[in-house]
């Protein structure tokens, strides 16, 4: 089938790199020369797909905490943290990259330090 197809060869396709980006780099061109006529995928390269990887997690981040929300815990993503010393804590390998921490527990009363601060949606969500 077209899924099947799609898993089995563009998907590979698309996520594999070698150490000097050649890969990257000719699918970058052909991805611009298919493009001329269909829609194609252009986030080809290591960079753009380090991106998109990162974009995937948060989206799954997203769904995690809204999990957790409807089980009556809350969540707090966190960033800015020290990447090197989780990775050790972790027992992670060195080249894995982590997106962000989640702090997850049961709220408390007293859990607010201050006035909360909200950005307006129509600051950040736009329609057309």
């Amino acid at each position: 089938t077209r899924a099947l197809k799609y898993y089995e060869k563009l998907i590979p396709f698309i996520y594999n790199n070698d150490r000097l980006g050649l890969f990257g780099a000719g699918r970058k061109l052909l991805s611009a020369i298919l493009g001329i006529k269909r829609p194609m995928v252009r986030e080809v390269s290591k960079q753009d797909l380090r991106t998109c990887l990162h974009k995937s997690s948060s989206l799954a981040a997203m769904t995690f905490m809204t999990a957790m929300r409807a089980e009556g815990y809350d969540t707090c993503p966190m960033e800015g943290f020290d990447s090197k010393r989780v990775k050790q804590i972790l027992q992670l390998p060195k080249q894995a990259e982590i997106t962000m921490i989640i702090g997850c527990g049961l709220r408390a009363e007293d859990g607010i330090y201050g006035e909360r601060h909200r950005v307006n949606h129509s600051d950040v969500i736009f329609e057309h």
